[in-house]
């Protein structure tokens, strides 16, 4: 018995659709691969530039601390004062905010539509 044409052009169609599909399949695993090569590239670079920027900083602060000191400033006790202050700011605004619940409310939420009005610009 003879194939007929049609027989023919269907195999033909299923064997192309067969090597299609295929190809799909293993590029988009190629594809997998590669992103996650360029992922686990991309991780370890930012690694290296925080690292980086993580010694410039502390660089930085050596430097400053080093050039205060020089010029007479006592950066421990501009720590201790700041400290101080930090502390006797947060015991204004915990009295104020019980003295006056609404007040302070108020205020908080003018703040967050000014904070919210600038970063939506």
């Amino acid at each position: 018995m003879a194939t007929s044409p049609t027989s023919s052009a269907k195999r033909q169609a299923a064997a192309s659709a067969k090597r299609a599909k295929d190809e799909a399949v293993a590029g988009s695993e190629n594809i997998a691969a590669e992103a996650r090569r360029v992922a686990a590239s991309t991780k370890h670079e930012a690694g290296a530039i925080e690292d980086s920027l993580s010694r410039g900083a502390e660089d930085l602060v050596a430097t400053v601390g080093e050039r205060l000191r020089s010029a007479g400033v006592d950066t421990d006790r501009m720590v201790e004062v700041a400290k101080e202050q930090a502390t006797d700011l947060q015991h204004l605004i915990e009295e104020e905010i019980r003295e006056r619940p609404l007040r302070a409310l108020g205020l908080a939420a003018a703040v967050g539509l000014f904070v919210g009005f600038l970063s939506a610009r």
